[in-house]
C-alpha cells in the first residue's frame, strides 16, 4: 500500500477552501458591477426591488460600441458623421450596427404623438411604419428617388408609387384633392417652400392630377 501524506492532504484542503472563498467574493463583486447603471444614468428608487427606473440604458459590444440605446430623450441621428435633427423629441429604442451607425428605431414622437418603426441604411432612412395618435397609419419603403407608400388616414386609403420623383401609380383616385389634409398643409407651406419642393412633397403622397389641382389653384 502506498504511503499517504496526511499533512500534504491537509494543506491542499486548506488551499481549496481559500480558493472557494475568493471565488465567492469575485462572483459577488461581478454581480454588483453589472447592476451599477451606466455613467450619467439617473436611477430612481422603487418600492419593488425587481424594478429598475432609468432615463437611459446603453448596451455595448466587445469593442465598446453602443449597439442598443433605450431612452426617454433619445439623441439626434448621426449619419456619415453628420448630425440630423429628428425635428421632434423622441423616446424609445434605437439599434446601431458595428460601426456605430443608427440602423433602426422604435420610438414615440412629441409633440405630434406619432409612434414609428424605422429601418435605416448607412445613408439614412429607407423604410418607415408610422401610426398617428388618433387614427391612421402609413408604410413607406424607398430607394433614392423611388418609393412605395401604403396609407390609410383622413384622406382615405391609397397605394402610391413614385419613380424618379414622378408619380407612377396611385389608387384609388383622390376624390376631392383640395379638401385633403395634404393639400391644406401644402398650401400653408407655400410661403416657406419653393415650387419644386411643393411638387416633390405632393408627388410623394398623391397623384399628379391631384397635385395639379391643389398646387396650381
Amino acid at each position: 500500500m502506498p504511503d499517504i501524506d496526511l499533512e500534504r492532504i491537509s494543506r491542499l484542503e486548506g488551499r481549496n477552501r481559500l480558493l472557494t472563498a475568493w471565488c465567492a467574493v469575485i462572483t459577488a463583486l461581478a454581480i454588483a458591477i453589472l447592476l451599477i447603471p451606466p455613467f450619467g444614468t439617473k436611477v430612481a428608487a422603487q418600492n419593488n426591488p425587481k424594478t429598475l427606473s432609468a432615463s437611459e440604458l446603453s448596451v455595448v459590444d466587445d469593442h465598446g460600441t453602443v449597439r442598443v440605446r433605450i431612452g426617454a430623450q433619445l439623441p439626434d441621428a448621426v449619419v456619415n458623421g453628420k448630425t440630423l435633427p429628428r425635428g421632434q423629441r423622441a423616446a424609445g429604442i434605437l439599434l446601431y450596427d458595428e460601426t456605430g451607425e443608427e440602423r433602426s428605431g422604435y420610438v414615440t414622437f412629441a409633440p405630434s404623438g406619432n409612434v414609428g418603426l424605422t429601418l435605416d441604411n448607412r445613408d439614412g432612412q429607407t423604410a418607415e411604419f408610422i401610426a398617428g395618435p388618433s387614427g391612421g397609419a402609413g408604410l413607406r419603403i424607398h430607394w433614392q428617388d423611388d418609393a412605395v407608400d401604403l396609407r390609410s388616414d383622413e384622406d382615405g386609403p391609397s397605394i402610391h408609387a413614385v419613380r424618379k420623383k414622378k408619380v407612377a401609380f396611385h389608387e384609388p383616385p383622390v376624390a376631392n384633392p383640395e379638401s385633403t389634409e395634404l393639400c391644406k398643409a401644402l398650401r400653408q407651406a407655400k410661403s416657406q417652400l419653393s415650387a419644386e419642393q411643393l411638387w416633390d412633397a405632393c408627388r410623394a403622397r398623391s397623384s399628379e392630377a391631384a397635385c395639379r389641382t391643389c398646387i396650381e389653384k
